[in-house]
Order: C-alpha cells, then sequence, then structure tokens
C-alpha cells in the first residue's frame, strides 16, 4: 500500500513538473528578437530629452538586437546640440533609470531574467555611458523584492570610460558623486 502511494506521488510530481515547465516557458531567441522590434526605445530619456526629441542639428541612432550570451544591446549615438552642455549630470542618470520600466516593463516577466540589458550610449561627441545589468534585477526592483540600492549593486556602470563605483544609492565616478532616487 504504501509503494502504491510512492509510486502515484511521484508519477504526479513528474507530471506537476512537466506542466508548469510549460506554463512558465521562456522566450526563445527569435521570440526576444520579435518582442524587441515592438518596444519603443524612443521613450528612453537621455541628456535630459527623449530619444526621440531631437533637436535642431541633432540626431539620435538607435540599434537594438539579442546577441546570445551578452543578452539584449541597446547602442544609442545621441547627438545634440545642447547649450550649454555640461557632461552627464546626476538628474540625467536618474531620469535615464527611471525611463527604462517605460521601454521593458510590460511583458518583462516572460524574459529569462539572466538575460542582460546592456546600454551604450554616446552623448554629444564628448560623452559615454553604459550600463548592464540582468532584466531579472529590473523586475525584482519594480515589484519591490530589491531595493534601490541592491538593484544598482547588479548594475555594471561606466561613464566616459571609468567604471563606477556603488555605495548603496550613490555611484561615485569621475570624482563625482551621484545620488540615485529614481523609482519606476
Amino acid at each position: 500500500m504504501f509503494k502504491k502511494i510512492l509510486n502515484i506521488s511521484l508519477i504526479l510530481t513528474v507530471i506537476l513538473t512537466i506542466l508548469t515547465s510549460f506554463v512558465f516557458a521562456q522566450m526563445s531567441t527569435k521570440e526576444i528578437r520579435d518582442d524587441l522590434k515592438e518596444r519603443e526605445f524612443n521613450k528612453l530619456i537621455i541628456g535630459g530629452m527623449r530619444a526621440d526629441e531631437i533637436r535642431e542639428g541633432g540626431t539620435t541612432d538607435i540599434f537594438v538586437t539579442y546577441v546570445e550570451p551578452k543578452g539584449i544591446i541597446i547602442s544609442v549615438k545621441f547627438r545634440t546640440f545642447l547649450p550649454p552642455y555640461e557632461g552627464i549630470k546626476e538628474e540625467d542618470l536618474n531620469l535615464f533609470f527611471s525611463s527604462i520600466w517605460r521601454v521593458f516593463g510590460y511583458g518583462i516577466s516572460k524574459y529569462p531574467p539572466t538575460i542582460k540589458l546592456n546600454f551604450y550610449i554616446q552623448l554629444q561627441d564628448t560623452d559615454s555611458l553604459i550600463v548592464e545589468f540582468p532584466i531579472g534585477a529590473l523586475l525584482d526592483f519594480f515589484k519591490e523584492k530589491i531595493t534601490r540600492a541592491e538593484f544598482l549593486k547588479q548594475c555594471e556602470i561606466w561613464i566616459n570610460g571609468e567604471k563606477a563605483e556603488v555605495e548603496g544609492d550613490i555611484i561615485k565616478v569621475l570624482g563625482k558623486e551621484f545620488k540615485m532616487d529614481f523609482t519606476f
């Protein structure tokens, strides 16, 4: 009798495992690439402006792809004439981080959580910003499973070729401290 119950339990466990793997199946490479085509990357705020707000004499080039194993690569060449341009500021970083949710907010849970988001941004002809983090960290931060400081710890940030250090909600780079207080 005990063996029958054990066998039935084992069979039910295997069936439940198979069923949940179909329910929680993650996106394939083709599905990810197709989904990226639907996202509005022009909603990213870079340098205090949305990527589609091109001022006189300016241009914005946005390239997005998914490459295994690197992840989702978003390359933005953002050139516009904004006199006077003072380089990347704290407000710029906060606006950039808060705008990421506008692009990736809906349907993010269907992505495998380990896929990295890689932002490579050229601002003007002098500044650059690189931000990389796993997409699961973005979802966890939005769902308040982790704090902003824990989210930032999972980010690799480079400003003008210098790797930033993250201490709590502070990004330290180029002899400056940027206090992060963005929300999604």
